[in-house]
């Protein structure tokens, strides 16, 4: 058994989905100033690596075939679990669904999507040789992860009997953060989740969004409009810090936090 660098039901890992990898690369590194390493795998298709000075932030794989051609892209976010099969076991009794795996992704880990009961997908990460990011809660790589569901008080539960997620009332009314017992540190937060905002589509699924931090919000979603991308979600002030929602020039729906103050 590998000995895993984050604990077990830490959030610790995305990956974008897309049908154009070339466009998504130019962007991402263009906005973040990261870099990649395309590896090959059994399928024939690379699996991309983005690093940000030189430590790895997160993935990118070209899209599966069969998901509708309406969809461009998607980020997918990842829970570390030490037993991918013991947590499936879990996802049933509390609602869930198991749409994959678990597999083997060749000496890298195991991989498993799942869904909550009201449909959110979430993969789950067996780690191996990969064990996550490098680097969370610096500029250009992953800062929080939230659920945005139309059913909050269905997904909580699940999300506290599959990963043992301790939810606690956020400083906004109708926000709620997961807390990991087990994280090291004073900071045991992992997650927020809330209730679909109004002006949402109603054929917009129930997902979990991606957050990447950001030294100035404003300057970073200019920097995106000027490489292709546009905003969903304008820049709003919460609390010290600054946040706004951006989709790129694939379709891929992501959030920058500059929450530094």
């Amino acid at each position: 058994m590998h000995t895993m660098r984050y604990p077990n039901g830490l959030f610790g890992w995305i990956d974008l989905m897309t049908r154009d990898t070339a466009a998504a690369t130019r962007f991402y590194e263009g906005l973040f100033g990261w870099s990649h390493v395309d590896l090959p795998t059994p399928m024939g298709v690379p699996y991309t690596q983005f690093f940000k000075d030189g430590q790895l932030v997160c993935g990118m794989s070209p899209m599966m075939p069969g998901v509708p051609e309406s969809v461009g892209a998607f980020w997918n976010s990842y829970v570390i679990v030490e037993d991918a099969e013991a947590t499936i076991d879990r996802v049933l009794p509390a609602g869930g669904s198991v749409l994959m795996g678990p597999d083997d992704v060749m000496d890298q880990g195991r991989l498993a999507m799942i869904a909550d009961p009201t449909g959110a997908t979430v993969g789950l990460w067996q780690p191996n040789q990969h064990q996550g990011a490098d680097v969370f809660n610096v500029a250009g790589s992953l800062t929080w992860n939230e659920l945005q569901t139309r059913d909050i008080d269905a997904a909580l539960p699940f999300y506290a009997a599959v990963f043992g997620w301790e939810w606690t009332d956020g400083p906004d009314d109708g926000y709620h953060i997961a807390n990991l017992p087990n994280k090291p540190g004073d900071d045991k937060t992992n997650a927020g989740a809330m209730s679909t905002p109004p002006g949402v589509p109603a054929e917009a699924p129930n997902v979990w969004s991606v957050y990447f931090a950001v030294d100035d919000c404003d300057t970073s979603v200019a920097a995106a409009q000027g490489l292709g991308g546009s905003v969903f979600l304008p820049a709003m002030q919460m609390g010290p810090g600054k946040f706004a929602g951006l989709m790129d020039p694939t379709g891929g729906m992501f959030l920058l936090g500059s929450f530094g103050g």
